[in-house]
This record gives structure tokens, C-alpha cells and sequence, in this order.
């Protein structure tokens, strides 16, 4: 006499799975409508980017002066120059386009 096991209710599995599959559907949509979203959106322009071009400086180097090195220094520049004379560190203000101070360091 062979015993047959009773069928287990599927009915659970079932919603089990179409649930799962609603929500594959639903979070392939939201993807596609993040995606559509950010390459239709409008960004803003970065905050550090000067929205008007800076005033040039308008100086001149001594003859035989090479610049070495530029650093930003807050909201201005630090110039670093040498030359026959020595080194110097001009500290230059981009926004006004003035010089606000040249420091020198005699030659040796």
C-alpha cells in the first residue's frame, strides 16, 4: 500500500511571486524615469566657477623674471616669481583684478 503525501497549498507561492514580479516592474520604471529625469534636468552652474571673467592684472614682469609657481590664497592669489633680482610672491586679488601686495626676498 503506497501512501500518497498530501499536495501542499501553492496558493501562497503563487502571490508570493507575482508580488516579486510587480516589484521588479515597478523598480525597472522607477530606473528608467530616474535616468530620463537627470539627463532632462537643468543643473545649475557649480558655485565655484566665476560667472563674469576676472579683470586681467595689468603688470609686468622684470626682464629675466620667470613665474614659478601660482597657489590660491582664500579668495586671492599667491604669484611666485624669480628673476635676477631675487624672488618675489605677488598676492593678487582675481575679483577686483588689483595687486594687493608684492613681497620680495633679496637674491643671495
Amino acid at each position: 500500500m503506497t501512501e500518497t503525501q498530501p499536495q501542499p497549498s501553492l496558493r501562497a507561492l503563487k502571490t508570493l511571486v507575482a508580488g516579486m514580479g510587480v516589484l521588479i516592474v515597478l523598480g525597472t520604471a522607477v530606473v528608467i524615469g530616474v535616468i530620463i529625469h537627470r539627463i532632462y534636468a537643468v543643473s545649475p552652474p557649480p558655485s565655484n566657477q566665476i560667472s563674469a571673467p576676472a579683470p586681467l592684472l595689468a603688470a609686468t614682469l622684470p626682464p629675466g623674471s620667470d613665474i614659478m609657481g601660482i597657489a590660491p590664497a582664500g579668495a586671492k592669489l599667491a604669484i611666485w616669481t624669480t628673476g635676477p633680482d631675487g624672488g618675489h610672491v605677488y598676492i593678487y586679488d582675481p575679483a577686483a583684478g588689483t595687486l594687493i601686495q608684492a613681497l620680495a626676498a633679496p637674491h643671495k
